[in-house]
């Protein structure tokens, strides 16, 4: 039986980049690249989970930015006995904000989303490339 773990991602666009996180030297399943995402706690919707780990990830407060939209994806990881609920939210980045502090000291960097393709994340993030190339960014 696999367990079910939730968590929130924040899709931080600009530009038509995507601030991701390299997780090098840090990884936990195998990958190079991450969203930046948390664990949502039992006492959170996954809103309240995404605002939380921002300001615990990157320190920063994105309450007030515009969620242009947010989605769930569900990815089954067999080796690790997880599926894996990902609720996705496309935040576009305040005008002006281009500083951003990562707290886990892996980096922050921006990425063109049509390249998003070459990175290794440690699951197949083709459903969320489709979704992020249907907005007009």
């Amino acid at each position: 039986m696999l367990k079910i773990k939730k968590v929130s991602c924040a899709l931080l666009v600009k530009d038509w980049c995507l601030l991701i996180q390299d997780r090098k030297g840090i990884a936990k399943y195998w990958e190079d690249w991450s969203f930046f995402w948390g664990w949502i706690e039992d006492n959170e919707t996954p809103e309240q989970a995404l605002f939380r780990e921002m300001k615990e990830e990157l320190s920063i407060d994105i309450s007030e930015w515009k969620i242009i939209e947010w989605w769930e994806v569900v990815h089954i990881l067999p080796t690790f006995g997880i599926e894996y609920h990902r609720y996705l939210f496309l935040v576009h980045i305040a005008d002006g904000f281009d500083s951003f502090r990562d707290m886990e000291w892996a980096g922050a960097h921006f990425f063109p989303i049509d390249r998003l393709h070459e990175l290794r994340f440690h699951t197949d993030i083709s459903e969320e490339i489709a979704f992020l190339k249907t907005f007009s960014l």
